[in-house]
């Protein structure tokens, strides 16, 4: 849902409230007209506030992309370079425990 829709339809709703409260008031017209006012402030103030918190994710989203970006390329060059070189240190190591394990197949036959 777009802002704007959400907005109109905070005004519509607000408008439309407020009608049906003047109808059905137990209050005096001025103390109905002040608190209309009073309630009508407030949800100014939260569209206010929504819109000034939906500006700010979106400057973040932005910021965030952008760093993301930025870092990306630095992370995966880091993980090659270090799984190159786990791969360099590990395959010796790796030769060396195969030669082990066949040496003790070899040792295992021998003896039976």
């Amino acid at each position: 849902m777009s802002l704007g829709r959400f907005v109109k339809g905070l005004i519509l709703g607000a408008t439309v409230g407020g009608s049906i409260g003047l109808l059905f008031a137990p209050r005096s017209g001025n103390a109905t007209r002040q608190k209309l006012a009073r309630n009508l402030d407030d949800a100014t103030q939260t569209t206010k506030d929504l819109d000034a918190s939906l500006k700010n994710f979106q400057e973040s989203l932005v910021h965030l992309k952008q760093t993301s970006q930025e870092l990306l390329p630095t992370f995966k060059e880091e993980t090659n370079k270090s799984l190159a070189d786990f791969q360099f240190q590990a395959t010796p190591r790796i030769k060396a425990i195969q030669r082990q394990s066949e040496k003790i197949k070899q040792d295992l036959t021998i003896e039976e």
